[in-house]
């Protein structure tokens, strides 16, 4: 019975994980939304980022850990063939965004809150005041956050 159910829970999380997938993928929801739907579900079950992301790539057969990663952080799939052009840091032409970038440590999620801080600071020392978290993004071994005003 046991077995029955962490097989039912395994199962709930992996359709879970492919609706939000494919809501990102047709563009109904950002990244950084995505990102934090992996934060808030890491958090309920009690588990890191990182051993969640691992849990959703290893779901298929012959798929590995380091899979999962990309297909959730932009750098595997099809679209892999593909380099991914890192954002420029700093205050943007139109003094409107600033963007931090923070080297991804062991610890996603605290790599991302670093990565947040860094823009959101950023962003106050040039006086955009009230500016929010607009996009994160991973590009090679760094999380770049973008802090905007509206």
């Amino acid at each position: 019975m046991k077995l029955l159910l962490e097989n039912w829970r395994e199962y709930q999380l992996l359709t879970e994980a492919q609706e939000i997938q494919a809501l990102y993928e047709s563009g109904q929801i950002t990244e950084g939304e995505r990102i934090d739907w992996l934060i808030r579900k890491a958090k309920s079950l009690g588990i890191t980022v990182t051993t969640l992301i691992a849990l959703l790539g290893a779901g298929g057969v012959g798929q590995s850990a380091e899979a999962g990663i990309g297909d959730w952080f932009g750098g595997g799939g099809a679209e892999s063939s593909q380099q991914q052009e890192a954002p420029a840091e700093g205050l943007s032409e139109d003094g409107k965004s600033f963007t931090a970038k923070f080297q991804l440590a062991g610890d996603v999620q605290l790599s991302m809150q670093n990565a947040d801080s860094h823009a959101l600071e950023g962003a106050a020392d040039n006086g955009l005041q009230g500016a929010e978290i607009t996009s994160r993004m991973q590009v090679g071994g760094f999380f770049y956050s973008t802090a905007s005003v509206n």
